[in-house]
């Protein structure tokens, strides 16, 4: 046993700089390894249908496609540009900043000790969230990179207040604003804790710069906040989104026994908070005290806000930012210098618990993004025009897919052959429903088959001839009322 400790000691040890690293790396290929295992869902399609217009004609219909600002969709306009328009294209450049933020986290729980940065370093890796948003073609990415950075930033000025730190903390801040109008709810109060510990004159320059950039973006803001874009997430309740939030930040969106593993997930968190409280020594505590007042006040103010009903677009895409302080929090309970061992444990159990919700959502594609590349893929390839009945808004994520598709003017179509097409039904807290699509025949038509995947459905009727048919029968039909029923040529997209 001794011989077998000597030899351990001898062993070269990793410093914080190959840790990172390599930590980096190994999220760089998480990510970048599987960005094409999902399809592309509803949201990235309405990113890459408006990227894919001219520079101006993008920014023109800015207001009307999106609720965000137009930093990221003119980044990845010219990313796009460089790499591809295509799923990866898009992809890419997400994932590309949310291996960036790995090594930004460390930098921030590195203002507490080297070890909390290394533990917050290996949190941004495996979070399922984060990996999440690193794979999505939305800005949500950019907005943590930026927001992180920001955070790092803000440390620093309060640890060295000198004009350098304060002034990058006010031109990232500015550069998270224009990415989403939620970095504001970040920014409010690093300004008020810079205020209070610094004094008003040695901060008004960042902060005022901050703020007319808030001013700026209000026109664009207000004219996208008019025709009810964000309405669809005051359908849920707000208790039912908050509690979603929670689940989000411990182990992402969605994904098999998601009740179980978020409940672990929290009760890991919660250990190394509790840990950090006993046994965490004064700039440990101190840190991680500012990370949860950033945090807590960047959930709690716009969730307050909508309780309030002044303005409720509280979701937990939204303050998604806000899980870079929380995640620094729980690392300065896991890295504390008095429970070197305890903090492990728990840290480790941490991250594999979450590698293991990446792994199986990957694996199990009930799971994942709404099909629509399966659903592509499962209608049939031979030529001539085909009427395609999906649910609302399906034309956007399967043009990515399918070439020639286009809306049926006027109340009726004549046609040969209708596909319909269905998705799992995701349930918080349980397993999917499969897919449900029609089985019986509409007049004049006969069922050719059923297609089944584990995250869609499509069924085909054939008619010996082309048959008249209404578009609201047709939605009838599927169930959907508010369905879409769009032509297809079958030019498959490239």
């Amino acid at each position: 046993m001794r011989d077998l400790d000597r030899r351990l000691a001898s062993l070269p040890r990793l410093g914080p700089t190959e840790i990172v690293l390599g930590l980096t790396v190994l999220g760089a290929i998480l990510r970048f390894a599987t960005l094409n295992v999902q399809s592309v869902w509803l949201d990235e399609s309405a990113t890459m249908i408006l990227v894919h217009r001219g520079f101006s004609g993008m920014l023109s219909h800015l207001s009307s496609s999106e609720s965000t600002p137009p930093l990221y969709y003119i980044l990845v306009w010219a990313w796009t540009k460089l790499f591809g328009a295509g799923p990866i294209g898009f992809r890419s450049f997400s994932a590309l900043v949310g291996t960036l933020t790995i090594p930004v986290l460390y930098a921030a729980g590195r203002e507490i000790s080297v070890r909390v940065g290394v533990w917050a370093c290996a949190l941004a890796v495996v979070n399922p969230a984060m990996y999440y948003y690193s794979q999505e073609a939305r800005a949500y990415g950019l907005l943590i990179l930026f927001c992180a950075g920001a955070f790092v930033l803000w440390q620093r000025a309060l640890r060295e207040p000198n004009r350098r730190n304060l002034a990058w903390w006010g031109a990232i801040s500015v550069l998270a604003l224009l990415t989403h109008y939620f970095a504001a709810f970040l920014f409010i109060p690093e300004a008020i804790l810079l205020v209070r510990r610094l004094g008003w004159r040695r901060v008004w320059a960042p902060i005022g710069a901050v703020a007319i950039a808030g001013v700026a973006l209000a026109p664009l803001a207000l004219s996208q906040r008019s025709d009810g874009k964000a309405s669809w997430i005051e359908e849920a309740s707000l208790g039912s989104r908050a509690s979603e939030t929670v689940k989000q930040f411990l182990v992402g969106l969605y994904g098999p026994l998601e009740i179980l593993s978020a409940v672990l997930a929290a009760l890991l968190a919660a250990g190394a908070i509790a840990l950090l409280l006993a046994r965490g020594e004064q700039r440990e505590r101190s840190g991680a005290r500012d990370a949860a007042i950033v945090g807590a006040t960047g959930v709690l103010l716009p969730l307050a806000l909508a309780a309030s009903h002044l303005v409720d677009v509280f979701d937990g895409r939204n303050v998604i930012a806000a899980w870079v302080p929380f995640a620094v929090l729980v690392a300065a309970g896991l890295g504390l210098r008095r429970a070197p061992r305890a903090g492990a444990l728990l840290g480790v159990a941490l991250c594999a618990l979450s590698l293991a919700v990446i792994v199986a959502i990957n694996a199990l594609p009930a799971y994942q993004r709404d099909d629509w590349h399966g659903v592509a893929q499962a209608l049939p390839t031979t030529p001539g025009a085909r009427v395609i009945v999906a649910e609302r808004y399906s034309s956007a994520p399967l043009s990515i897919y399918l070439s020639g598709l286009r809306r049926i003017p006027g109340a009726s179509v004549s046609t040969d052959e209708l596909d319909f097409a269905g998705l799992r039904i995701k349930r918080t807290g349980s397993s999917p429903l499969p897919a449900v699509v029609p089985t019986k025949a509409p007049p004049g038509f006969h069922l050719a088959e059923v297609r089944r995947g584990e995250a869609f459905a499509v069924s085909r009727f054939v008619a010996p001839h082309p048959v008249r048919v209404s578009l609201a029968a047709l939605r009838g039909v599927l169930g959907e009322p508010n369905g879409e029923v769009v032509l297809d040529y079958s030019r498959r997209a490239p």
